[in-house]
C-alpha cells in the first residue's frame, strides 16, 4: 500500500504520543531507573527516524517541514550504535523540550 505524507506524519504523531504516555507522571529519577520505560521510549524515537526517513525518500518538501530532522536522526544513530554512551539525561530533555515541537507539527500536517 502506498502511504502519503499525512500518514507518515500520523506515526510520527502516534510515536509521540506513546512516549508521552510512557513517561506521564514518572519523575527523571524513576525513568533512569526504570528499563522497562527506558526501551519503550528508545523505541518510540527509532521508530519516528524511521518514518522521517520514509518521509524524505517520498515526499522531500514534507520531510523538509520537520526543521530538526537532521537531528533527529544522529539522535537516532546514538540510540542504535552508541548504546553504551546513551545519556538518559539527554534523552529526557528531548521528551521534555522537544518532543511536543514535533508532536504538534504532526498535527498540524495531518489537518492541513
Amino acid at each position: 500500500m502506498e502511504r502519503d505524507a499525512k500518514t507518515y506524519f500520523y506515526d510520527i504523531r502516534q510515536s509521540c504520543r506513546l512516549i508521552r504516555d510512557f513517561t506521564q507522571d514518572v519523575e527523571f529519577q524513576t525513568y533512569t531507573t526504570d528499563w522497562l520505560i527506558k526501551s519503550a521510549v528508545e523505541r518510540q524515537f527509532i521508530i519516528i527516524v524511521e518514518v522521517i526517513n520514509r518521509l524524505k525518500q517520498t515526499d522531500e518538501t514534507a520531510y523538509r517541514k520537520i526543521s530538526q530532522a537532521g537531528k533527529i536522526v544522529g539522535f537516532r544513530n546514538i540510540l542504535v550504535h552508541g548504546y553504551e554512551a546513551i545519556s538518559d539525561q539527554l534523552v529526557w530533555e528531548v521528551v521534555q523540550i522537544y518532543l511536543k515541537e514535533l508532536e504538534e507539527l504532526c498535527e498540524q500536517e495531518i489537518n492541513a
